[in-house]
């Protein structure tokens, strides 16, 4: 049977909760008359565990699945031969290396949480080491298969194959999340300003910030929000803003962003709403910076090879940066982008290679590098 941790988790939190309401129910009927107390204490509990029963059963039907281990034996011989099943294939596209990491993710944890609990994992090394080798060689089969593949291929796979992307636990925070984030494109850019004010302007606002400090999510959002219109402002003049510099303002905004995470432990953000807004945000920065770039592509308004590796490094970000958390707190839209973004870099390769801005050979093999550096961190 596959084991769903993470919805396990989710069951044992309800269990604490359930055991937690029942012993207020009991501490609220105090005044109650001793039968009534003992009669509606025993209906609430008849019907939280009837509750409960119901959640029980709609896991079992939910977790019913094709493996069902008996012995650690089992689970490594099933182990080794969904090796065998990934040393054997050949000419895999996209589609079938995503689908054989998802079947792997859910097999190598299904597994190695069936033999943890075997006595002779702790007593004796064997059982681990057999699954190490094991992981390693699935690992190595999969990179192996990642040869030549392209940008697409990376978006694909990483947008399929997210640890997260069957979790529902930060739907909430991530549609209220997706209304703020929307509403930052009615904001108008400050396009009225010389290229060193408007970087003036950002700097002061990113240190002021810095010195301030964010507190709760009403100033993560405020901070989110003059952050990207001072953002976008930088992408409307990005030519003449990277002949000016601009490392001061990443060295500062990394300050910030660090002092945010900081900030979950001891201050009124929750780690749900920081994980989401600032991953969200990242994605945001990330693909306005890759589009901008792929835009002036394009256009053909690139004008030495300097500046072509500087963009074509910014356009391929996103592919390399956006994590499995942050993949899947992707909108519809941004995927589609990240694809389409995707689709366009052979082209956009093979005319800076006509300029004689970079080495093609080089630059088209960058995608399966970035493919099996993904897959190495699985």
């Amino acid at each position: 049977m596959t084991i769903n941790y993470r919805h396990n988790n989710f069951l044992h939190q309800y269990i604490s909760y359930i055991i937690s309401l029942v012993a207020d129910t009991k501490s609220k009927q105090v005044k109650r008359s001793k039968t009534s107390e003992r009669n509606y204490t025993q209906r609430s509990i008849i019907f939280l565990l009837f509750f409960l029963c119901l959640i029980l059963l709609f896991t079992s039907c939910r977790d019913s699945s094709k493996y069902d281990f008996k012995t650690s034996s089992d689970a490594i011989s099933a182990y080794r031969d969904f090796h065998h099943d990934v040393h054997s294939a050949s000419d895999v596209n996209a589609e079938q290396l995503a689908n054989y990491i998802c079947q792997w993710q859910e097999l190598s944890d299904t597994v190695y949480r069936f033999i943890k609990k075997d006595p002779s994992f702790t007593a004796h090394n064997t059982l681990a080491m057999e699954f190490g080798l094991t992981t390693d060689s699935i690992r190595y089969e999969l990179i192996s298969r990642s040869a030549n593949c392209s940008m697409k291929d990376v978006a694909y796979v990483k947008i399929n194959t997210s640890h997260y992307r069957n979790d529902t636990i930060f739907d909430l925070a991530r549609t209220k999340a997706m209304t703020f984030f929307a509403s930052l494109d009615r904001q108008p850019v400050n396009d009225k300003n010389s290229t060193r004010n408007l970087l003036l302007s950002y700097r002061r606002f990113l240190m002021n910030t810095k010195v301030h400090g964010i507190n709760d999510l009403k100033q993560l959002k405020e901070f989110i929000q003059t952050e990207d219109r001072h953002f976008r402002t930088f992408l409307n003049q990005i030519d003449q803003c990277s002949e000016i510099g601009v490392e001061d303002i990443t060295r500062i905004t990394e300050d910030v962003c660090s002092e945010i995470y900081r900030s979950v432990s001891d201050r009124g953000l929750t780690s749900e709403d920081v994980m989401v807004y600032m991953s969200m945000r990242t994605n945001r920065r990330l693909l306005l910076n890759a589009k901008v770039c792929h835009g002036l592509f394009k256009k053909g308004e690139v004008k030495s090879a300097s500046q072509a590796n500087a963009y074509l490094w910014m356009m391929i970000q996103p592919y390399l940066s956006i994590d499995s958390f942050a993949v899947a707190m992707l909108t519809e839209s941004q995927r589609e982008m990240m694809m389409a973004i995707a689709d366009d870099y052979p082209e956009i390769v093979s005319a800076l290679a006509a300029k004689g801005f970079n080495d093609a050979s080089i630059s088209l093999q960058i995608p399966t590098q970035l493919m099996r550096l993904y897959i190495s961190t699985i």
